[in-house]
């Protein structure tokens, strides 16, 4: 932006300033034309007589671009010998004798610029009012003015592409740490690599060193949740075993309260394995994790003459971690084949990441959908499952910052949509 106006408002600049020493150069040159014509300046009987050899060659070529007038009250006395081929005729002037101007003058289709000045010349018989023009074309101030012109345009032209290319050189040769630097986060981002390793500036390096302590720091504190959040959860599931190994465990209502414990010990074992909260995650492909769930649930599943329709794009890619996407992936399916009659339909898009369940069982009441999600509530009558499967997944989605939604499907039961951000 800084080119774009300072080489045009440079170059219009310095453009203006020849030009108007142009025009005082050929001021001050017919000034000294004028002096000569008035330094031989006679006059006989009406008649001006001039010394021709103290005029300027120019005077008396034809076409030369330069010639001289003499009038008395606008009839002419005298021209110069160069003047015959010009169709001029020397302006009227308003001029007081010992006044001169110079100024821009048309005649005609013909452009000149003339130098005039008005005297009294004293013959020694009288006093003649007298003017002199010095007449020159445009063409000839107008010639060396595009001359320069065309010069500088060229050297505009090739110092505009100078600066152009070196900003652009300057431009990349400045970038490059930090699009370095954007390739390496992309490729943490990718979990191509687990920290920042690159060379860079004095400026970037406080950077990449404080992201790297974040990464380490961030590491760190999710494995101490995981190894405590386990050793928790493994250190009460002796205790609930021995219970119910009792007598006492056989009983409804304990037996109830044992597996209720039991569960919530999974649940926190699985988020304690979960890395949905990860700064940097990992991304892989969703196509074949889909599969293998299908096959498996194919066999579960093999009275209800189950279909299960797969529609998923080869370039599906899930950022996280692959125990996160079983687990949603996973309890959604297996409520979709609990549910449904025989059809259930996955569908998952990407750009954003949508991931789409159908089946075409009873569906799911408007008023009950948000019931569904909370832990412990339970919408079937399967002897399996505690209720905690799709609080799970509630909770997984929420992890990604992502949204779920339950909808009627257009198989005629429920639909379960998940949108993931970029």
């Amino acid at each position: 932006m800084l080119l774009l106006l300072l080489l045009p408002s440079s170059f219009v600049a310095i453009d203006q300033a020849f030009f108007t020493q142009l025009l005082t150069s050929a001021e001050q040159k017919l000034e000294v034309h004028m002096y000569a014509i008035l330094s031989d300046l006679k006059i006989n009987d009406e008649k001006v007589e001039l010394n021709n050899n103290t005029l300027s060659p120019d005077f008396f070529r034809p076409d030369s671009g330069l010639s001289a007038y003499i009038t008395k009250t606008d009839a002419v006395m005298w021209q110069s010998d160069s003047s015959i081929s010009q169709y001029f005729t020397p302006p009227g002037t308003n001029l007081v004798p010992g006044q001169h101007a110079f100024y821009e003058y048309n005649d005609g289709n013909q452009q000149y610029w003339l130098l005039s000045i008005a005297l009294l010349f004293d013959s020694g018989e009288q006093i003649r009012p007298l003017t002199i023009h010095i007449v020159q074309t445009n063409a000839m101030l107008t010639a060396p003015y595009l001359t320069f012109r065309n010069t500088l345009l060229r050297w505009f032209i090739w110092i505009g592409a100078g600066l152009v290319l070196f900003s652009i050189l300057a431009y990349y040769w400045t970038t490059k740490p930090l699009s370095k630097l954007d390739q390496e986060i992309r490729k943490l981002e990718g979990g191509e690599q687990d920290h920042l390793s690159g060379n860079y500036p004095a400026e970037l390096t406080n950077i990449k060193e404080d992201l790297n302590l974040l990464l380490a720091q961030q590491n760190r504190q999710k494995q101490r949740y995981r190894n405590h959040l386990s050793d928790l959860a493994h250190a009460l599931k002796t205790p609930v075993a021995v219970l119910n190994t009792s007598a006492l465990s056989q009983q409804p209502e304990l037996k109830e309260q044992l597996d209720r414990i039991s569960a919530m010990i999974d649940h926190q074992l699985k988020r304690a394995s979960s890395s949905g909260q990860d700064i940097w995650k990992k991304q892989f492909e969703i196509l074949p994790h889909v599969e293998k769930l299908s096959n498996a649930l194919q066999k579960i599943y093999r009275n209800k003459d189950l279909i299960i329709q797969v529609d998923c794009a080869t370039n599906a890619m899930f950022r996280g971690d692959e125990t996160d996407l079983m687990e949603i992936l996973g309890n959604l399916l297996d409520n979709a084949c609990k549910a449904c009659q025989h059809q259930v339909k996955l569908t998952v898009t990407q750009y954003p990441l949508n991931i789409i369940v159908d089946d075409d069982g009873p569906g799911i009441a408007i008023d009950a959908r948000k019931k569904l999600f909370k832990r412990g509530t339970r919408l079937d009558t399967y002897k399996d499952g505690h209720g905690v499967g799709l609080s799970i997944v509630a909770e997984l989605v929420t992890s990604y910052s992502g949204g779920l939604q339950i909808t009627d499907s257009p198989l005629g039961g429920a639909r379960f949509e998940l949108l993931f951000p970029e």
